[in-house]
């Protein structure tokens, strides 16, 4: 009798001690994953400060744009509709106008030869080419978080854990006008 009883209470407590260590991996993954959400947010939000830096500069190079180009008014209403947006597409949709509005201001600067050559214009554009690279940075940091959270949620088990918690692959930033950025073929070689 003593025998049957050890055999049935081995028989509960194998199973009961694999739902438990399966409880456990779950908390642990399930933790895991969490993480990564926030560790994507926290890159999101260095990238949000890197745009809104070169918001700013933006923003400066169109007073000094001003004081040279006193009768471009439509040029200016339409630099200041940079607007903020949230997710990655957002980002992209910001980056775009941000672009869009500096092409602008040196379009403007080539009518406005004194503005182009102004210190504090020169200036604010060394300041635009330092925030490229910044920006370059966050987005290559929120990319990578991406790609880590997207592997954990692709690989199984963890996929599993993912999956009940609704949690899908995260889209990663794009870089726009990628196909002329690797050609040459229609570089300007005239000096």
């Amino acid at each position: 009798m003593e025998k049957f009883i050890s055999l049935v209470t081995s028989f509960l407590v194998i199973p009961f001690l694999f739902l438990f260590c399966l409880i456990i991996w779950f908390i642990r993954a399930s933790n895991k994953l969490n993480r990564y959400k926030i560790i994507i947010k926290e890159s999101e939000k260095n990238l949000d400060i890197a745009l809104a830096k070169r918001y700013d500069t933006i923003c400066q190079m169109i007073k000094v744009a001003k004081s040279f180009a006193k009768y471009e008014k439509s040029t200016f209403t339409d630099l200041v509709k940079l607007r903020q947006e949230s997710g990655i597409r957002g980002f992209e949709n910001v980056i775009k106008n941000q672009d869009q509005a500096i092409e602008k201001i040196h379009v403007l600067a080539e009518a406005y030869p004194e503005l182009k050559s102004s210190e504090e214009f020169l200036r604010l554009e060394d300041e635009i080419d330092d925030e490229n690279e910044q920006l370059a940075a966050a987005k290559r940091i929120v990319n990578n978080n991406i790609s880590i959270f997207n592997q954990e949620i692709v690989s199984f088990p963890t996929s599993q854990v993912a999956k009940l918690k609704g949690m899908v692959e995260m889209d990663f930033l794009r870089e726009e006008n990628l196909d002329q950025k690797k050609s040459i073929d229609d570089f300007d070689y005239n000096v």
